[in-house]
């Protein structure tokens, strides 16, 4: 027997059907799901009577005319992020702007950690030399840089969220040290579990060789790692970003790089995606940019992942239309 879409519980979707078909996802047969391009001309048309809307964590701004002119009520991010949306304005219309937490958590940690060794080891370098026919050249340059294997390397965590906390795990596990900071005080048990040392951010940022950052952007965290923090850092450092651009003033970044005052980077996200081609960190010197790490956006992405982003985001939206406590609610 063919199920009957719901018409009161109508959805609008910003990301592809495809998306959710592929990962084992697909929306539950109740709700009534438009899927659209968030620049679709009729958007606010074929949004009018939606009470839902689904979005993924990146991309541009939503406008909010879209609310101002539907009756969506109830904003579900596939993902940890919700600066696309101006929750100030959603908090004063009785809005809903859910996300979800820790569906990512393992594929940014298990990112971070990886691209920390693929840039400690050198072996972006060696990839790229041995398909050039460099074989010996290339051999002895990863062998003049001293590679550095992540034993005893002290860590540091900004932000001690779930993903901050996963990221620490993996780190521990490879017999590093762990210190971590946040603006909220971390957990003291789940600091416990790994004997990560809690300290405020100058500490951290002195004591540290790997520094990872795991916090949102807001007003609070934009730019806090700028020029100051930088000249915090140890030169021998590595600061990865795979939290959102803003966090790090990018001027200050490339100038650091550009100077020696730290290592390397490894950098997954940017102020303006896609990342514009000024952007300073994509200007570095030759010498520069091997001393960094890049990838587009895509530290939380693996198909179990995005499964479980999926399929945690269809259930919190049943969760609203039959009225019961929402999930990650954040306004």
């Amino acid at each position: 027997m063919t199920s009957i879409k719901n018409q009161s519980e109508q959805i609008i979707c910003l990301r592809p059907e495809t998306d959710f078909i592929e990962f084992d996802a697909i929306a539950p047969s109740r709700f009534d799901v438009t899927y659209l391009k968030p620049d679709d001309p009729d958007l606010l048309i074929r949004a009018e009577k939606a009470k839902a809307m689904i979005i993924p964590a990146v991309g541009p701004k939503i406008q909010n005319e879209i609310f101002e002119k539907t009756a969506i009520k109830m904003v579900q991010v596939t993902g940890a992020g919700i600066d696309r949306i101006d929750t100030q304005f959603c908090e004063r219309n009785q809005i809903a702007v859910c996300n979800v937490q820790g569906g990512s958590a393992f594929a940014v940690a298990e990112y971070c950690l990886g691209s920390v060794i693929t840039l400690s080891r050198q072996l972006h370098l060696g990839n790229k030399g041995v398909q050039m026919g460099e074989y010996s050249a290339i051999r002895q340059t990863m062998l003049n840089r001293r590679m550095v294997s992540l034993q005893n390397q002290h860590v540091g965590i900004i932000g001690f969220g779930s993903i901050g906390r996963e990221t620490a795990r993996l780190f521990h596990l490879m017999g590093c040290q762990i210190s971590c900071f946040d603006m909220f005080p971390p957990d003291i048990k789940e600091a416990d579990k790994i004997k990560a040392n809690i300290c405020d951010l100058p500490m951290l940022l002195e004591q540290c060789d790997i520094i990872s950052l795991h916090v949102p952007l807001t007003d609070q965290t934009k730019n806090l790692i700028s020029e100051a923090e930088i000249n915090m850092m140890k030169p021998t450092s590595l600061l990865v970003n795979a939290a959102r651009g803003g966090v790090v003033d990018e001027s200050a970044l490339a100038s650091a790089l550009e100077d020696g005052r730290i290592n390397g980077a490894v950098i997954d996200v940017y102020s303006d995606e896609p990342a514009a081609s000024n952007n300073p960190l994509l200007n570095l010197s030759a010498a520069a940019q091997e001393r960094v790490f890049y990838s587009p956006h895509i530290a939380g992405i693996t198909k179990q992942s995005w499964t479980d982003l999926f399929q945690k985001s269809w259930a919190n939206l049943e969760r609203y239309f039959d009225k019961n406590l929402l999930n990650y609610k954040q306004v």
